[in-house]
């Protein structure tokens, strides 16, 4: 299992399309979204992210997904570029396997 989270901003191309443009662009979404729900990936969910959180990202928008293996984390990498989010949007990722805790803690140590 791995966690994958999706962190974007929009760029300035973003802003200068019209709202019909945006509204097209967005409506790829959905389909996307229940496609990958489809192939037993969990959405956990979307957030407008808060910017008076400590040491905030300086991103808009968040995404946190669970996935079954490294080969879903791909096709939602693929699509994303596919679908020319990065045209858009600023973008960063992280993802990583799910760990036990005791896991967790000794690669801390170890670093």
């Amino acid at each position: 299992m791995f966690l994958y989270v999706e962190l974007w901003k929009p760029r300035p191309e973003w802003n200068d399309l019209p709202c019909e443009q945006r509204e097209e662009f967005l409506a790829m979404f959905a389909p996307g979204v229940h496609r990958m729900q489809g192939l037993n990936v969990e959405l956990v969910g979307f957030a407008v992210c808060d910017e008076t959180a400590p040491l905030d990202s300086e991103y808009r928008y968040l995404a946190v997904w669970k996935m079954p293996n490294l080969g879903h984390v791909h096709m939602l990498e693929k699509a994303v570029r596919d679908e020319g989010w990065a045209n858009y949007f600023d973008i960063t990722n992280a993802r990583g396997r799910v760990l036990p805790v005791k896991d967790f803690v000794g690669d801390m140590v170890k670093v």
